[in-house]
């Protein structure tokens, strides 16, 4: 393979990388320069190859974005976007797979380092030593949602921290995939580098229970982390620790942070949950209606399906149903939602057998916990966040195991 090819690869891994924690215009720009450094090697032997090993992936992609369309259900931009994200997988584990052992030293130095960074900064914005909102005035261009570090946590002089990404769910859900991705480097590196790839972790795994007030972000994040530590823990007594001392932070700081805990408390009201009920409720009614095909990737929001009685605040947001299968089965039909609990559970089944399957794994429970609450694919640094550990986990070589430098699919 060509030497410029790999490295034009390992760049777009590393702006994909850096990118889910800073802007979504850095890891697009990432995904699309690697999906289409794969361009020269199109063959009809390399498709087929690519069919065959990912298969699940693209029917279900398929199905997601052409089927509503039989129903006269065209899709929005950013739907297709969304489940291309998950077609750029198998790209990401080929380009993986090639890295060298150096490549994967600078990769995880600047996505840690990104992650500790963009901690230390939410941590700066939870406390107010934060420039003024007005500071940001002339970057306005670019986009960016500075304005969402300046929520206020109730009764307190702290505010709701967003990182670098200036989004506080944002920051909760993407921090808990690195944390995992820390996790799992950590098992595969020694000496200093593992001692900075923990040290990332507990930095991310605690910034990320203290500073965005993201409830389910956290215990996503708990549960992510716990289940990727049990697998690269190298005993079960390691593990057991690792697991418990996870718990023991988010209890304490839940005990400790009385804001952070009225606001679990408040989850177990509608109101305090954003009328959740509301949400699933206009979801389930775009599923019942829709059965078969949805109405399009990207295309439901609450208010299209919303009673005489919805809120104000659902009918106006551009969320969705505030449960991810919900979500899926409402834009693609019951078999969409079938087939994405399918290819799940496919890719966590494949990811058992790969050098990184833990970071996978990890990912998706992630993903799985969070979507019980939240749409997170709806996101776009979140959803490429995603789709860059699932494919990483998927490839053929880890730090310290030589890379393979094959071009094949699978």
């Amino acid at each position: 393979m060509a030497p410029l090819l790999l490295r034009v690869r390992f760049v777009a891994l590393l702006l994909w990388a850096v990118g889910v924690q800073l802007h979504e215009a850095v890891c697009t720009a990432g995904l699309a320069l690697l999906v289409s450094s794969f361009v020269p090697a199109l063959s009809k032997r390399f498709l087929g190859e690519l069919f065959r090993a990912w298969w699940p992936v693209l029917a279900f992609f398929a199905w997601a974005v052409l089927a509503p369309v039989l129903g006269g259900h065209l899709p929005r931009g950013e739907g297709v976007a969304r489940w291309f994200d998950w077609v750029a997988i198998p790209f990401v584990a080929l380009a993986a797979a090639a890295l060298t052992r150096r490549q994967w030293a600078v990769l995880a130095g600047a996505t840690f380092g990104t992650l500790v960074l963009s901690s230390v900064i939410a941590g700066f914005q939870h406390v107010g030593a934060w420039p003024p909102e007005s500071a940001f005035a002339p970057l306005s261009w670019t986009g960016i949602s500075f304005f969402r570090v300046y929520e206020q946590v109730p009764g307190q002089a702290r505010y709701m921290a967003g990182g670098l990404l200036f989004h506080r769910l944002k920051f909760g859900h993407v921090s808990g995939l690195m944390v995992v991705a820390a996790l799992v480097a950590s098992r595969h590196v020694a000496g200093k580098w593992r001692v900075g790839t923990l040290a990332a972790a507990a930095v991310g795994f605690v910034a990320v229970w203290l500073f965005p007030y993201a409830r389910m972000g956290a215990l996503a994040m708990t549960v992510g982390a716990a289940v990727t530590f049990v697998l690269v823990a190298r005993s079960r007594r390691r593990a057991l620790a690792g697991v418990a001392v996870m718990g023991l932070v988010g209890l304490v700081a839940l005990l400790a942070v009385e804001p952070l805990r009225a606001r679990f408390a408040a989850a177990f009201t509608d109101q305090g949950s954003g009328q959740r009920t509301q949400h699933l409720q206009a979801g389930l009614e775009a599923v019942a209606q829709h059965p078969l095909v949805g109405i399009g990737a990207g295309q439901f929001t609450p208010a299209k399906f919303g009673g005489p009685d919805m809120a104000e605040h659902v009918r106006s947001n551009p969320g969705k149903a505030h449960n991810q299968f919900v979500s899926v089965a409402a834009e693609g039909g019951v078999p969409a939602g079938l087939g994405f609990l399918a290819l799940l559970a496919w890719l966590a089944a494949r990811a058992w057998r790969r050098p990184l399957g833990a970071l996978a794994v990890g990912a998706l429970a992630l993903f799985v916990t969070l979507s019980l609450a939240h749409d997170p694919l709806f996101q776009a640094p979140v959803s490429l966040a995603l789709a860059l550990c699932l494919g990483v986990g998927l490839g053929e070589s880890a730090p310290g195991v030589s890379p393979g430098a094959s071009s094949a699919p699978g």
